[in-house]
């Protein structure tokens, strides 16, 4: 479920610090290994062959060290209260990597022992993973979801995430004059540790962007709104840094200008001949 009850929707419940961020992840991480969902990466204990490795090895907590540089001893739900904000993302994100849907198995009725699974579906499993996780990262700090690569991001609103999810409808040869560059861009601004500095270089590659497509917008837009696009980028130290340029501005406004260029990109694209 994803809908928000009524206290959510006045604004009335407390946020998630810390501390109960933690716990409910917890609480989701628990069910999801409790239905088998971390067998195929973390394996599972036999009354039979004893502990069987999954593809995270006989060791998890080193396993975890190669792949995040944390040192996070495993069964990190033991521990987990104890860890920082940039640790507990990096092990969010890892258990996003490693989870998959129990598809195909058989029932080990010795002992009780269980379900040994032999086929997953790591698409279907980080789905459900995304979709549990989201819920409550919404409400956490200035608002956070995890995208569909498992990455930890600034939330967006529903019609400024449609603008960084589109399509952009390239002819041939522009992928690293312009789908780099905006997948760049978007990448960096949305990262959970961008700074105002971040923050700018990320416009700056739409406004390359917008520069290399110059030509085509001289053609579908008014002289005078054409200019007032470029004013932003060479008056507000955005693509050069000189004597007299504007750089006193907040997050709010490089925001703004972001997605301003942003949109007006996927516009031009969209309606240039071909």
């Amino acid at each position: 479920m994803t809908r928000k009850y009524w206290s959510q929707r006045k604004g009335l419940t407390a946020k998630f610090d810390l501390d109960s961020l933690r716990k409910a992840f917890r609480a989701i991480f628990i069910d999801f290994q409790d239905h088998d969902y971390y067998q195929e990466y973390f394996g599972y204990y036999c009354v039979d062959a004893g502990e069987v490795s999954g593809k995270a090895g006989s060791d998890i907590s080193n396993f975890i060290f190669r792949k995040t540089r944390r040192q996070i001893d495993w069964p990190v739900m033991d521990t987990i209260e104890k860890l920082d904000e940039d640790v507990f993302f990096d092990l969010v994100e890892l258990l996003h990597d490693c989870i998959s849907f129990p598809k195909e198995g058989y029932f080990h009725s010795y002992g009780n022992c269980g379900m040994h699974y032999s086929d997953f579906d790591q698409a279907k499993g980080q789905e459900e993973y995304r979709a549990q996780l989201n819920e409550i990262l919404c409400d956490y700090g200035q608002g956070y979801e995890i995208s569909k690569n498992g990455e930890i991001q600034y939330l967006l609103s529903e019609g400024l995430r449609e603008l960084t999810d589109a399509t952009a409808p390239i002819k041939p040869g522009e992928e690293k004059t312009i789908i780099e560059k905006m997948n760049r861009a978007i990448a960096k601004y949305r990262d959970r540790h961008s700074s105002g500095v971040d923050r700018k270089d990320a416009v700056r590659e739409l406004a390359d962007i917008l520069e290399y497509l110059r030509p085509e917008i001289k053609l579908e837009m008014l002289t005078k709104d054409e200019s007032e696009l470029f004013n932003i980028a060479n008056n507000f130290t955005i693509r050069h840094n000189r004597a007299g340029q504007k750089d006193d501005y907040s997050v709010v406004w490089l925001s703004w200008i972001f997605y301003l260029y942003l949109s007006t990109i996927h516009l031009i694209l969209r309606i240039r001949k071909t």
